[in-house]
C-alpha cells in the first residue's frame, strides 16, 4: 500500500520518470495529500499515457489538484478515478482542467461511484462528449 509518506517519495521520482507508461495505484489509500503530490508530478510526467486511480479516497481537493494537473498533462489518454468521493464539484475541476488544455490527450475516463448526479453528467457530457473539438471521450466508465 503507497500511503502518505511513500507517496512523497514515489511522486517525486516520477515527475522525472521516462520509463512508466501504464500505472495502475488502485487501492492505495492515498489520500488528498497523496494525490496532490502525484498531481505535481504529472504536470511534467511526459510518459504515463495510463493512470488508475480508483478507490485512493482523492475526495474532492484531490480531485482539484488532478483538474489543475490536466490542464498542464500532454500524454494521458486513460484515468480511472472511480470510487474516490469526488462528487460534482472534483467532476467539475477535473473537467475544467482538461478542456483548459488544447494538447489534453484523454480519451478514457473511469467515474464510478462518486457520489456524481444528474448535473455533473450533464456537464461531462455537454463539454467532453457531445462538443466539437479536441476533448472527446470514446469512452466513459460509469455506474
Amino acid at each position: 500500500m503507497l500511503e502518505k509518506e511513500g507517496c512523497k517519495l514515489f511522486t517525486s521520482a516520477l515527475a522525472h520518470n521516462k520509463s512508466i507508461v501504464h500505472l495502475d495505484l488502485s487501492k492505495c489509500n492515498m489520500g488528498v495529500s497523496g494525490v496532490k503530490n502525484l498531481s505535481e508530478a504529472l504536470k511534467t510526467n511526459s510518459t504515463i499515457k495510463s493512470l488508475n486511480l480508483y478507490r485512493n479516497i482523492v475526495d474532492v481537493d484531490g480531485a482539484r489538484s488532478l483538474g489543475e494537473a490536466m490542464k498542464h498533462n500532454k500524454v494521458i489518454s486513460f484515468l480511472d478515478i472511480g470510487h474516490n468521493r469526488i462528487r460534482i464539484t472534483g467532476l467539475k475541476a477535473i473537467i475544467d482542467g482538461i478542456t483548459a488544455n488544447p494538447e489534453s490527450k484523454l480519451t478514457k475516463l473511469g467515474i464510478r461511484a462518486n457520489f456524481i448526479n444528474d448535473e455533473g453528467l450533464s456537464e461531462l457530457f455537454e463539454k467532453l462528449v457531445f462538443a466539437e473539438g479536441k476533448h472527446q471521450l470514446t469512452h466513459i466508465f460509469m455506474e
